[in-house]
Formats: C-alpha cells, sequence, structure tokens
C-alpha cells in the first residue's frame, strides 16, 4: 500500500470521487476508507458489496465496516453470519446488531465469538442467562467483567469451576459466603480484601489457619480486627510478613506486641514501631531487641541498612517510646540524620537531652541582648539546676525555639498550665499544639480545647491522652478526628477487658 494513498484516504478533506477510487484499488486502502466516520452511507456500501465479493484478502475491509457507527442492521445482520470468525467476533459487539443475530452469535462455534457477544455493552438479560452455562470459561470470565453484569448471574457463577470467574464475582460481592471457603486460594484472598472485619467475625479463627500465606496476612490487616485469640494466632505465625501485619494491628493485645518486639524478622519490628498503638512496655523491648541486634552495626547486612534506620528513626520518633529507651536508642546512632529540632517534637525525651537538644538547635541563630542573655542564662543553669526548672526557664524564654520544651512531659504541669492560658499566647498555634500532645498538660485544658474543638490535631498524638477528653473529641463535629478518636477508644476499651490498659 503507497504511504500517499495511505494518508490522502486519511484526509478529512479528499474529495469523495477520489476516495471511491482509492477503495476499489485494493483492499488496503478500501479498509482505511471503511474506517472513516462520515462515510457515505452510499460509498459505504459499494465497498460493502466488493468486500464481501472479495476473499480472505478483503477481510480486514469487513471487520472495518462491521465496527463502523454507521454500519446499517441489515449489513450487520450479514456480517454476523459471515464464515470468517474475525468478522462475526466484531459483529457481536456492535450497538445496532439485530437481537435474532445476537441470539444465534449466542450459539456460535467459535468461543472468541461468543466470548465477544458477552462483554459486549448491550447484552439482552435473557442472552446473557444463556451464557453463564456456556462451556468456554473465557466466554463467562467476558460475561461476570462486563460492565452492568446482572446479580443473578454473578450469583450464578460464584461456584463456577473456573477460578478466574468466581474471583471477579468475589471482588463484585455476590459470592455470599463461598468465596471465604474457596479451594482456590486467590479467590480465598479477595474474599477477605473485600470485607470488613465485622462481616468476617464467624470466620476469622478459620482464616487464622488458613494454609495460604497471603490469605493469613491480610487477616492479620484487617483494620477492625479486634478478636485477641485471633489476633494471638496470627502474632505467633511461622510466616514473617504475617507477624509484620500483625505487629502493625491497633487491635493486637499487648502481651503480643510485646513478645513481637523481640522478634528476629526486622519487617516485624519495623511494623511494631510504626503501630501507634504500641504502649510503652512494647516500645521499651523494641529497643532493647534493636540494641542487641544492630547496636554494634555488625549485624547489619549491606540490604538492610536503609530498614534498620528506619526502625531507629521511627523507635526515635513514637510517642510512646520511654525516656530512658529513648536515651540508649540515641547513643547507638543509628540514625544518621537525627535532627534536634524534630525531637524537640517528641514528649517523653529524658530532661537533660531536651535542654541540649534546644540550647544546640538555635545556638546559631540568637540575635538581640535578651535572647542572648537567656541562652546564656540557660546554659549555666543546666550544670546546677534541677533539668525540670531549666525547661521552666526554656519555656519562658523570649527564643523561639527553646519554648519549645512545653511539648515535653518533663516540664512542669503548672508551667504549661500558665503558658496555654497566657492571653498572649493565643496565636501561637504550633507551640499550643506542642501542649495538646504532652501528657503532662493538666486535665482541665485538654477537656476546655476539645469541648470547644480545638487543638484536635494535637492532642490526638498524645500518648496519654485522658479517655474524657477522647469522648469529647469523637463527639465532635470534625468527623476525622472523631473518628480516629473512636478508634483510639475502642482500642483502650478492648484492652481494659483483655489485659492491662495501655
Amino acid at each position: 500500500m503507497d504511504n500517499d494513498d495511505v494518508a490522502e484516504a486519511w484526509r478529512p478533506v479528499t474529495p469523495l470521487s477520489r476516495l471511491r477510487e482509492l477503495a476499489a484499488q485494493a483492499p488496503g486502502p478500501a479498509r482505511i476508507v471503511a474506517s472513516r466516520i462520515g462515510l457515505p452511507a452510499e460509498l459505504a456500501e459499494e465497498v460493502a458489496v466488493r468486500a464481501v465479493a472479495g476473499g480472505p484478502d478483503w477481510f480486514g475491509v469487513l471487520r472495518a465496516l462491521a465496527a463502523h457507527p454507521a454500519t446499517p442492521a441489515e449489513r450487520l445482520a450479514e456480517f454476523a453470519a459471515h464464515p470468517e470468525e474475525s468478522v462475526r467476533r466484531v459483529a457481536a459487539v456492535h450497538r445496532a446488531t439485530p437481537k435474532s443475530s445476537l441470539k444465534a452469535l449466542a450459539r456460535d462455534g467459535s468461543p472468541a465469538v461468543r466470548r465477544a457477544l458477552a462483554g459486549r455493552e448491550r447484552l439482552p438479560r435473557k442472552l446473557a442467562a444463556s451464557l453463564v452455562a456456556d462451556t468456554s470459561g473465557e466466554v463467562r470470565l467476558a460475561l461476570v467483567r462486563r460492565v452492568g453484569a446482572w446479580p443473578e448471574h454473578l450469583r450464578a457463577l460464584a461456584t463456577d469451576p473456573d477460578a478466574r470467574v468466581r474471583r471477579v464475582v468475589a471482588v463484585l460481592g455476590h459470592a455470599g459466603d463461598a468465596d471465604l471457603t474457596d479451594p482456590d486460594p486467590g479467590v480465598r484472598r479477595t474474599a477477605v480484601g473485600k470485607r470488613a472485619a465485622p462481616e468476617l467475625a464467624p470466620w476469622l479463627d478459620a482464616l487464622a489457619r488458613d494454609p495460604d500465606i497471603r490469605v493469613r496476612e491480610l487477616t492479620a490487616q484487617q483494620y477492625h480486627n479486634c478478636t485477641p485469640a485471633v489476633l494471638a494466632r496470627l502474632a505467633a505465625d511461622a510466616e514473617p510478613c504475617v507477624r509484620a501485619a500483625a505487629a502493625a494491628n491497633a487491635f493486637t493485645p499487648v502481651r503480643q506486641l510485646t513478645e513481637l518486639a523481640g522478634d528476629p524478622s526486622l519487617a516485624v519490628l519495623v511494623a511494631i514501631s510504626q503501630n501507634t498503638t504500641a504502649p510503652p512496655e512494647t516500645l521499651a523491648r523494641l529497643v532493647e531487641t534493636i540494641t542487641h541486634s544492630f547496636g554494634d552495626g555488625q549485624n547489619v547486612a549491606p540490604w538492610q541498612e536503609e530498614d534498620v534506620q528506619r526502625l531507629a528513626y521511627a523507635a526515635l520518633g513514637h510517642p510512646a517510646t520511654p525516656p530512658e529507651s529513648l536515651r540508649t536508642l540515641h547513643a547507638l546512632e543509628l540514625w544518621p540524620y537525627f535532627h534536634p529540632g524534630n525531637a524537640m517534637d517528641q514528649p517523653n525525651w529524658p530532661a537533660d537531652l531536651m535542654v541540649e537538644f534546644g540550647l544546640t538547635y538555635c545556638a546559631g541563630t540568637v540575635s538581640g541582648k535578651a535572647e542572648i542573655e537567656s541562652f546564656a542564662a540557660i546554659d549555666d543553669a543546666r550544670e546546677t539546676e534541677p533539668p525540670e526548672d531549666v525547661l521552666a526557664a526554656m519555656v519562658r524564654s523570649p527564643v523561639y525555639y527553646l519554648r519549645r520544651a512545653v511539648a515535653n512531659r518533663h516540664t512542669p504541669s503548672e508551667v504549661l498550665a500558665e503558658f496555654a492560658r497566657d492571653p498572649a499566647r493565643a496565636e501561637d498555634t504550633g507551640l499550643l499544639n506542642d501542649i495538646a500532645k504532652n501528657p503532662a498538660t493538666p486535665v482541665e485544658i485538654l477537656l476546655a480545647w476539645a469541648q470547644a474543638g480545638v487543638r484536635q490535631y494535637g492532642m490526638l498524638k498524645n500518648p496519654a491522652l485522658p479517655e474524657p477528653v477522647l469522648a469529647a473529641i469523637a463527639a465532635g463535629t470534625d468527623t476525622s478526628d472523631a473518628a480516629q478518636a473512636h478508634w483510639l477508644l475502642e482500642v483502650r476499651a478492648l484492652r481494659a477487658g483483655t489485659e492491662t490498659p495501655c
């Protein structure tokens, strides 16, 4: 086919007389002419007559005409009965193909034709029902994948012999409970991933024993899987990925979380460090494991370095990591990009380190007489005064970054209250949020903020937020914060009923 002829056949301004000449030359130009949108009906009919009379070389032209939106129903009926399979396949999906032809195509000897019919956009309901029992799995698969598949047909295919069909039915939620006991692990995985934990409640014990690793992992990952016995089983699973999923689950009991904090798998330890509901005893055990396993740097393989750094960083930043555990972890220097400014956001750092971080962080930024004198006084005081008194002096300092001591739980409560109630501090949003996440902040201040609908972002980062405050946030109008507060209350209630509250 000449390239100039091809370009001319596609060109919008090519005269009709020239298109007629091109279509009469050979199947190649004729196929392009037959594909043109806006093709006059008279010329389309001429091309169709020539193509029908032609041999196999003209089948491409017939396919182009069978796909053309303007091809009339009577011509499509002819294409639907054509001996060439590829022509019938294209006619099967055309919107204007007559219903009588579609019925014949449903009985076509070619699975490829029936598959095309099963996936068409507009498929008569009765015709779809006849394809439910088609002998070809490819046809049934196309039927369940089509947009607008009828629920009764999907339910009928929930026990289809082809696992691919059953997986699609499971994804679409029409399998009932058959997908949870399906012999194919892919179907069971889909079933677990599709459902919320309350729907899975009767099946959780069996799913925790499933022979497929991924099914057990997905079960452990269920956001509201709050069945202690099931989570305990998953936490003791032989596969690290399953244990890691249990370690990341907010509802895993504290006993199991603490046991997992000594796990030999780095993935499990990382999951513990990122579990926001992990309590102090779990984090303390985690730091012990990090110290013994990676503290000297000798047991870290090159490909593990990034994961170990991520683990150290997460443990350093976790709001529940105990003060002395933070001191131990900081001394290991496993996180090479440690930033004292970030540490000042965290409430649990030991008081002496908090003072050191504050002075180090702003040493080169103080300016003006008041700031310089304050910095010097605090630097001197840390050598002779109790750390708590030094933190109190930092809160009252004119140096902004020293005032970040309001985030630290060792800062005296009365100093935090004084700062929070000072009208001059009303616009100091960042520091007030730091006070909101500080476990030492008096409950009456936190409760007043919660009831006023302010500081919720900071308070929800408080590792020891009193339950009345959580309840007030849960009753608020901010749907995101309220949902998180509800979730935290649920975790605490579960732990209070099964073990020592965190």
